[in-house]
């Protein structure tokens, strides 16, 4: 009876129903014991299907329509977001492949800083093209063709050069396409989001994507967001005008590192999208430092350090906020120091599914370097590693969203 069936599945479809999306259920057995949860999920999408499938004269393309639509808004999807984390963002690379692989990967991805090469690697390459990008000789190659990418410290205005913006330019265009996010989301079907920080501490941090900014090119959009303050220079970004001239975007204005603001956008992407369940791929040293790992196991001394840790940071923040409302420093660089601190602090660096780069200390210099071959293979292993822990909790937790996606995306209702 499809009328009966459209009618219970009406009455709402849950994705967290009985608390089977909790991460407590994947703390021991990782998969093959969530076998009530499973048939629960394959009988759902099986009948969203029935329903997709039956025959307009028994249920009216009109009702299709307008339950399919009201059940994706209400049921929402999931994103991918991966963190700023300079050369350990090569960690991002093995968690894409994994999820690519298994046909999980979501089609809304973010990206700050590190994140923003990968996330743009991803969605601006189809299908058939982003296994062979996310290959480990493809990678390091491009990492050889740019091997002056070395940037040199300089906070203090002491007269010393930043790096040089041309090389890690030469860099992106081997590993990204000349596109601007409209024609990034054309090519590949997913929706490409990057975090950028105002140089000005007036200036909201922005997430450029094909909704807010269309004809951004995502090439300066990536630079913006790699753009370490301090030792990148501060990037104008560019755009395509209607005659196909590269002009700039917001000529007045300055962007760095978007990882110092917002590294992990979920609040846009929930209004934006209508996102409503978040996969954090997490590399970020300043964050792994004060954030740690929801999914470790617990015990009370644990428990203890975590509490202080947080009490901590959000002491420093409240301090840090305070002192931004109330004295007035004088010293622009200073300012600005202060404005990026309390960024860093004041942030959300969880998820409903983390997956945490394991090996959080490495040397400061070697993150700014090219990494080795085996450098590059072993961060690229560990997140692939980190994302096998979480792939059945991903499929379960994704699949009525995807295949809710899947029959909108056939029958062109997407909103």
């Amino acid at each position: 009876d499809y009328q009966q069936l459209l009618f219970t599945l009406n009455e709402g479809i849950h994705g967290n129903l009985g608390g089977m999306g909790k991460p407590a259920l994947y703390s021991k057995a990782k998969l093959g014991t969530k076998n009530l949860i499973t048939r629960y999920i394959d009988e759902i999408c099986g009948a969203l299907n029935d329903l997709n499938d039956v025959d307009d004269k028994i249920i009216s393309l009109a009702e299709k329509q307008d339950f399919f639509q009201r059940a994706s808004h209400c049921y929402g999807r999931s994103a991918l977001m991966l963190s700023g984390g300079a050369v350990l963002g090569f960690f991002h690379a093995g968690v894409l492949k994994a999820l690519f692989d298994r046909g999980l990967l979501p089609e809304i991805i973010s990206g700050s800083s590190a994140g923003s090469i990968l996330a743009a690697t991803a969605c601006t390459h189809a299908d058939d093209e982003l296994k062979e990008r996310l290959d480990l000789d493809n990678l390091h190659h491009e990492v050889d063709e740019a091997e002056q990418i070395r940037p040199v410290l300089s906070l203090l205005g002491n007269g010393r050069p930043n790096m040089d913006a041309d090389n890690l330019r030469d860099y992106l265009q081997h590993i990204v396409p000349d596109l601007t996010f409209q024609e990034a989301f054309e090519r590949t079907g997913r929706k490409l989001n990057i975090t950028v920080t105002g140089l000005s501490p007036r200036q909201a941090p922005r997430l450029l994507n094909a909704i807010t900014a269309p004809n951004v090119l995502v090439r300066s959009a990536v630079m913006a967001s790699c753009a370490i303050y301090g030792i990148y220079p501060p990037v104008t970004l560019m755009c395509r005008n209607a005659a196909g001239e590269t002009t700039p975007y917001l000529p007045d204005e300055k962007w760095i590192d978007g990882s110092f603001a917002d590294d992990l956008p979920a609040k846009r992407l929930a209004r934006l999208y209508g996102v409503n369940h978040f996969i954090s791929s997490m590399t970020n040293p300043a964050a792994l430092a004060i954030t740690p790992d929801p999914d470790k196991p617990s015990n009370p001394l644990r428990s203890l350090l975590n509490f202080q840790g947080r009490l901590l940071k959000l002491g420093t923040a409240e301090t840090l906020r305070f002192s931004r409302q109330h004295v007035r420093i004088k010293s622009p660089m200073l300012s600005l120091v202060q404005h990026l601190t309390y960024g860093v602090l004041a942030q959300e660096y969880t998820a409903d599914i983390n997956i945490f780069l394991r090996n959080r200390w490495d040397h400061p210099l070697r993150l700014l370097a090219p990494p080795t071959r085996e450098a590059m293979h072993r961060l690229i292993y560990e997140g692939e590693r980190s994302t096998w822990d979480r792939i059945e909790m991903v499929r379960n937790c994704t699949a009525i969203s995807r295949t809710l996606d899947s029959i909108l995306h056939q029958r062109g209702w997407e909103v």
